[in-house]
């Protein structure tokens, strides 16, 4: 199985060439590398950071409007020509030259498995380190050694992710319109809904290095809080069935509205709030089926918040 490695990037080569180079040095003997140039201010530091590795695994494509995280990822599956995809952030670092092999044989031994969620390792300029990994808080709190366990889970970060091909052709690409936030857990619904599995391999380790976001460089919403909330109400409305949605939606919205008070911007809850609503309207309700609600309920999925 071939390993297409996906990575966006915006106004970062300098960071992109970080991420490049990791990957490069993975053991694996059949894998292509696919960059995305998310309408960048300077396409040529994009072309002069790809040609410095003058390697022909490596593609790279440009996008002459913005996508977004979601989107740009679609584009990226477009090109892909591997049977796995694997997303990883520009920002982030393959800690260790197995992962593509360790994914590969996952994947394989692992039929019913249609996405595989990385040990994320978040690394900040403060020399603060935490886990980016599909468990609550609460749950690492209790019991630290999950990071270390490989188990079915019920959703996935996006900053390392493999997806296996089929899963996009039958269950659809990212929602394009959720441009920003939320976007991973709304596939892993769709995906959980058709009956594919979310597995958390940590022998997959990557490293992050977070970098301000890519908000801050487009033309969209300035606010990540804005499409937080207003990504929230579309998932609410599409996916959670109504006893759990009479807790989940005002859970959210009342955390969103402390949040927005903290970033002294109260009009951002307002402003979600008015485009969750004009998003659902365009969209017919289908709430989580049985076996998707106890799939989730088995893996430590959020239904109530």
């Amino acid at each position: 199985m071939r390993v297409s490695v996906l990575i966006g990037s915006r106004n970062r080569p300098e960071v992109l060439r970080r991420c490049i180079e990791s990957i490069l040095a993975q053991n694996h003997d059949d894998f292509e590398v696919v960059v995305l140039d998310d309408a960048s201010d300077d396409p040529s530091t994009y072309t002069q950071c790809i040609q410095q590795f003058r390697d022909p695994r490596i593609t790279l494509i440009r996008s002459e409007t913005h996508l977004g995280v979601a989107g740009g990822r679609n584009h990226l599956f477009k090109r892909a020509s591997g049977e796995i995809f694997f997303i990883v952030d520009d920002d982030a670092v393959v800690a260790e030259p197995n992962a593509l092999t360790h994914l590969q044989q996952l994947f394989v031994s692992r039929p019913d498995v249609g996405i595989v969620a990385c040990q994320i390792i978040e690394e900040e300029p403060n020399g603060k380190v935490s886990w980016k990994v599909p468990f609550s808080k609460k749950s690492l709190a209790r019991s630290p050694q999950l990071v270390k366990q490989p188990q079915f889970v019920s959703y996935f970060l996006g900053g390392a992710h493999a997806v296996r091909r089929q899963v996009i052709e039958t269950c659809g690409d990212y929602h394009p319109a959720l441009m920003f936030g939320e976007e991973e857990l709304e596939l892993a619904y769709r995906v959980i809904e058709n009956q594919w599995k979310i597995f958390y391999e940590p022998k997959v380790i990557v490293r992050h290095y977070p970098q301000p976001s890519v908000l801050t460089c487009s033309s969209a919403p300035a606010s990540e809080l804005y499409h937080h909330i207003k990504n929230r109400i579309y998932l609410a409305y599409r996916y959670i069935p109504l006893p759990y949605l009479l807790s989940y939606l005002p859970t959210w919205l009342t955390r969103y509205f402390w949040m927005s008070i903290r970033a002294k911007a109260p009009l951002t809850v307002f402003q979600g709030v008015c485009a969750g609503i004009q998003m659902i309207r365009q969209v017919q309700r289908q709430p989580l089926r049985k076996p998707a609600i106890s799939y989730l309920r088995a893996h430590n999925g959020r239904l109530w918040y």
